[in-house]
């Protein structure tokens, strides 16, 4: 009944609008840009209204658009006694940009196009007058010189003549160099405002966009409405500072945004927000369509499993390729149906272990592509349509940090500080690019994880020079036992501290090890005792990896350096030799 009741409301007022004569005042406005949510490659733009309209039905006319709108979004919000009964986006060509950005750079521009003019006209006068100077001097230099051969000039004229003629051309060649550097300036001024004015009217020049209401109300009192609508050319990315204060054992953690905003209109005094969501404005969900199955010889369909979605890159791709049409719903139907039917038949031909593995990486970029995230940012900001980058602070954390050294001498020489944090906050830190420093000096770049709230997680902060590491074999033993060889073998890390003060560190190694059960590797002894950590044990202990968690005391270098030796032994078929293999699944 209530549907019913609008489609007559909004029949009567179509009516009503067609019968007024066409004289009859239509309401304009502008209105207030109030709220912005930047998506990635998108952005929600909401624009506030509040306007005097008459009772019962009427016209408005929301004008000055942006010229990256996404007309089918459009959309409108009232609420009391006011309702929006249809909304609807028209172009219109108009003689001259009516915005009053555009009229203002005009006239800048006009300005800036007659002070160069003078500018020229002065340096063209100028140079003839310079002219005329070379003239005379050049005949005031011959006159002197046949008056001097007649013996008619004393020495005080010619070297005041000599003194006025240098003088008045060092104050010519100032006068050219000042002329110069002023056109020069206004030529760059001059580019500066075209490209400006380039920027906010590319592909709109002549092109008035507007959005008509149709609004119908009851009572007295302003219209408040909210129109919205997605424009293209805006995106964001994040990035970090951590910056590491070891003697407080803390970590600030600066997250910071880059926008990027040519959507053709300046956002001024809003309430901005960052979201990883996907804006969609299509209501239908797609539908699935039967998938039909047939037969082929074993080895065809080996070759087309094989050219499946076992590469990481192309499930990568194949996970965009769903996403940005998942938001298009049922038109983007067919394509969300082939994509489905790929993997689905993948499936269907794989082995398990080939399905298991699909699936680990299908939730690994879940967890990190797919994480939906809004940022609603602290106050009000401006961000004007330019091509330039705007830095705005998502969150500052200060988060306890447990430093660590951690040693990797089969890697690199280097000793690295390392730090495990808790996100503590209520904000969730996706993957990003981030600056590292410590103690207030730039340390270097990393990369951050997607770090939910509660988690833990580990960032470096560069080298520290005041320990050092060095690892030798210092000893290798070979036996025959049997049909098998033996091989043990002696290592030797030395530990230099050389600071004065004790510092705590991981040290990392590796033993080989082996799924062929035709090779027996084992670690004989070791001192001091490895790692009890519990995911260490459980997890990377189980593949060779070695791990000391070790306490330096300071001022320990030479023979009184830290040392760490273990052996171990691999025992394998003496008609055999060992070979690297990559780790796979």
């Amino acid at each position: 009944m209530k549907s019913q009741r609008q489609i007559t409301m909004l029949a009567f007022c179509v009516l009503f609008l067609s019968a007024l004569p066409v004289t009859a005042s239509v309401s304009t406005t502008t209105g207030t840009i109030s709220k912005v949510t930047v998506y990635r490659g998108q952005a929600l733009v909401t624009r506030a209204i509040a306007v005097d309209l008459p009772e019962g039905c009427s016209e408005l006319i929301v004008s000055d658009l942006p010229r990256r709108l996404v007309a089918e979004s459009l959309y409108a919000q009232t609420s009391g006694n006011v309702k929006v009964m249809s909304v609807r986006y028209r172009e219109r060509a108009v003689r001259e940009d009516t915005r009053e950005q555009v009229r203002k750079l005009d006239s800048e521009i006009e300005q800036t196009k007659h002070r160069l003019k003078y500018a020229e006209r002065d340096d063209a006068h100028f140079r003839m007058q310079w002219k005329m100077f070379e003239g005379l001097k050049s005949f005031t230099a011959a006159a002197s010189t046949s008056d001097l051969e007649r013996g008619l000039l004393t020495f005080e004229p010619i070297e005041k003549l000599t003194a006025l003629i240098e003088d008045k051309g060092l104050e010519y060649h100032k006068r050219q160099l000042e002329l110069e550097d002023t056109i020069d300036a206004v030529k760059k001024e001059l580019e500066l405002l075209q490209r400006r004015r380039s920027e906010l009217t590319d592909g709109r020049s002549h092109m008035e966009r507007e959005a008509v209401l149709f609004v119908s109300k009851n009572g007295g009192g302003k219209a408040n409405i909210e129109l919205s609508y997605l424009v293209n050319e805006a995106d964001w990315r994040q990035q970090y500072n951590l910056r590491a204060v070891t003697e407080k054992s803390q970590v600030l953690i600066e997250y910071n945004a880059v926008v990027n905003q040519a959507s053709g209109e300046d956002w001024e005094n809003v309430l901005l927000s960052l979201s990883t969501a996907e804006p969609t404005i299509v209501a239908e969900p797609p539908t699935i369509e039967p998938m039909l199955v047939g037969l082929s010889r074993p080895a065809d369909v080996r070759q087309v499993a094989q050219k499946g979605l076992s590469g990481p890159e192309e499930l990568l791709q194949q996970q965009r390729e769903r996403r940005s049409n998942i938001t298009k719903g049922k038109t983007a139907n067919q394509e969300l149906n082939i994509l489905a039917t790929d993997s689905q038949f993948f499936i269907l031909n794989a082995s398990r272990r080939q399905v298991e593995e699909l699936q680990e990486k299908l939730a690994d970029i879940a967890r990190n592509e797919g994480v939906s995230v809004t940022y609603n940012l602290a106050g009000r900001l401006s961000l004007p349509s330019r091509s330039d980058q705007h830095l705005v602070t998502i969150a500052a954390i200060t988060a306890q940090a447990d430093f660590t050294l951690v040693a990797t001498p089969l890697l690199t020489d280097y000793v690295y500080l390392q730090a495990e944090l808790l996100n503590d906050s209520d904000t969730v830190l996706l993957p990003g690019a981030a600056s590292m420093f410590r103690n207030g000096e730039f340390v270097g770049r990393a990369s951050l994880p997607l770090v939910t709230m509660g988690e833990k997680f580990t960032a470096g902060f560069g080298i520290d020079s005041q320990v050092q590491v060095a690892h030798e074999l210092e000893d290798k033993q070979t036996r025959i036992q049997g049909g098998n060889r033996i091989d043990t073998y002696h290592y030797r890390i030395a530990l230099s501290n050389y600071s004065n003060r004790a510092v705590g560190l991981r040290l990392l190694d590796r033993l080989p090890y082996s799924k062929d059960s035709a090779i027996r590797i084992e670690l004989q002894q070791t001192s001091p005792v490895l790692s009890e950590d519990a995911q260490y044990v459980r997890t990377a202990g189980r593949k060779g990896i070695l791990r000391w968690d070790l306490e330096l005391a300071p001022n320990t270098t030479g023979e009184r350096a830290t040392l760490v030796k273990y052996n171990f032994t691999m025992e394998y078929d003496r008609n055999m030799q060992i070979e690297s293999r990559r780790e796979t699944g």
